[in-house]
């Protein structure tokens, strides 16, 4: 019993040590852990944008070589701009994109995104995507 309660007590710290580093500091700006909860929702946000506003089959990986956050508003609103490389699992197709992806706190991300082209061509034979960029 006494492990359980140490183990409780234990979490108990961590997640008031967590809520802490997520707190705005002394000077009304927003943490470094704030910052990086902010990024990873806001990637997250951005990608399912892009599968939709594509029509986008599951995507197995995304990556940049150009993303550029510029604040925008109140602390934890940017805008994102971007160029990625977006690879689809089923078939295997990786397109290059190039936009923003305007993250807000009270609002829907929006994105502007085009495609600029198709680096690798899907391996299920047959198979052609047709988009409205």
């Amino acid at each position: 019993m006494k492990l359980s309660t140490a183990a409780a007590c234990s979490l108990a710290l961590a997640l008031a040590l967590a809520l802490a580093a997520c707190s705005p500091g002394a000077d009304g700006k927003e943490s470094g852990m704030m910052t990086a909860l902010r990024a990873v929702f806001a990637f997250k946000a951005c990608t399912s944008k892009l599968e939709d506003q594509f029509k986008l089959g599951p995507i197995n990986s995304v990556s940049s070589d150009n993303m550029d956050p510029v604040a925008a508003g109140k602390p934890g609103e940017w805008d994102v701009k971007f160029t990625a490389s977006v690879t689809e699992k089923d078939s295997g197709r990786v397109t290059r994109y190039k936009g923003v992806c305007h993250v807000r706190r009270d609002k829907p991300t929006t994105l502007e995104a085009v495609s600029l082209g198709v680096i690798k061509p899907a391996t299920n034979a047959g198979e052609v995507r047709r988009t409205n960029s």
